[in-house]
């Protein structure tokens, strides 16, 4: 960052640095990365476009003559003239700093570089705070929504991994529409010439702040289609009483509106479901999703043959507090143009992002498309005097 900036609140999720007057390229090292570094035990990772290995180096090494050091630190470099082999040196009171040099166009390489710290200190105790700086540099290598994947699956992977993350951006390299997309993915957006906050989703119950972006759900986190007959009933013997209750048109609409994530059932034999991230308009009733396609893609092979879907959206807590939702109808793709008219992107913002596996998939060979869900029956239930 270029200047100290007043100290925000603590808030979960990710934050996104609107960066207006552009970051001075004198200044090697984002320092939001050591602040609330409390524990004795702490990594950081930057992420940039515009320093050498050797200026971040010597940045970082000033910086620890002022602050309690990391255990870890770690450089990832991108930059065309990048190199092959992984540099190693120490910061600070023997703090070891790994650096990465990858070019801008292999986004695959930049997970690799991340996967490698994640696999790394998976074990190890204490705090991973991570900058994702120059945003803006992918973009002339890559189209936006491929740029807007590869960050979606990034923040929920890292996340997914206990690390903290925030990023900057100059939004003046973007167009709206992509300055949007990025946004969406973010649950803070500082201002940083204004020196406000933006909270995305303010309006969000606080059950969905409480997962994750992205991160799928266990068996225990969401009811099964069983579990959910015999609740139907009205009741359930397993230490008391457990009534259901059909869920009315307005819960449904607040529910879908404010989890952003489920499973995604297609029709055909066997039966295939895949997690989903999807946006809700309760005014026009319409899902919103973002899907991947590439050679082989099982859910291209399925819509091809039908585009009837089922998407179910659960809650789950205990079994005497729990909700679900079952939304049938069909899909049918859409522009980027159709999308803007149709207002998705302000939906879709709200969003849990359930991606693609960055670590496993060249995201040069995907395709994304937009696609609306049409739902010919919404129906849903939950338990009696909870949630």
């Amino acid at each position: 960052m270029t200047n100290e900036q007043p100290r925000q609140p603590a808030r979960s999720g990710p934050t996104l640095y609107l960066e207006s007057s552009g970051i001075d390229l004198s200044e090697a090292l984002c320092t939001e990365v050591f602040a609330d570094t409390d524990e004795s035990e702490y990594r950081v990772v930057q992420v940039t476009a515009t320093q050498s290995f050797e200026s971040v180096r010597d940045a970082l090494d000033t910086r620890l003559e002022q602050i309690n050091d990391p255990s870890e630190a770690a450089v990832i470099i991108t930059t065309p003239q990048a190199e092959e082999d992984t540099e190693v040196t120490e910061v600070g009171d023997q703090t070891p700093l790994y650096g990465f040099r990858v070019s801008p166009d292999d986004l695959t390489g930049i997970s690799i570089a991340f996967s490698q710290l994640i696999e790394k200190w998976e074990q190890e105790e204490g705090q991973v705070k991570i900058c994702l700086r120059d945003i803006e540099s992918l973009l002339p290598y890559h189209d936006t929504e491929l740029v807007y994947r590869f960050l979606n699956t990034v923040l929920a992977t890292l996340q997914g991994a206990g690390a903290d993350v925030h990023a900057h951006l100059q939004p003046d390299v973007a167009d709206e529409q992509a300055l949007q997309l990025f946004r969406s993915l973010f649950e803070n957006v500082v201002d940083q010439d204004a020196s406000t906050l933006e909270t995305g989703s303010a309006s969000a119950p606080d059950a969905k702040r409480e997962r994750s972006a992205g991160t799928p759900g266990t068996k225990e986190d969401a009811p099964s289609e069983s579990r959910n007959r015999k609740s139907s009933g009205g009741s359930q013997s397993s230490g008391g009483s457990l009534a259901s209750a059909r869920m009315s048109a307005e819960e449904m609409d607040a529910f879908l509106e404010s989890e952003g994530y489920g499973t995604l059932a297609f029709s055909g034999e066997p039966p295939y479901a895949v997690p989903i991230s999807y946006g809700y308009d309760a005014d026009k009733r319409v899902l919103f999703m973002h899907m991947a396609a590439f050679d082989g893609s099982e859910k291209q092979s399925r819509l091809e043959e039908s585009t009837a879907v089922s998407l179910v959206v659960s809650q789950y807590e205990r079994p005497d507090k729990w909700r679900s939702v079952i939304v049938d109808g069909s899909v049918s793709r859409l522009s980027n143009e159709e999308i803007r008219d149709r207002d998705g992107l302000s939906a879709f913002a709200e969003s849990e992002m359930a991606s693609v596996d960055i670590f496993t998939r060249d995201l040069a060979n995907l395709d994304f498309d937009w696609y609306v869900l049409e739902p010919t029956s919404i129906t849903g239930r939950r338990s009696v005097g909870s949630m």
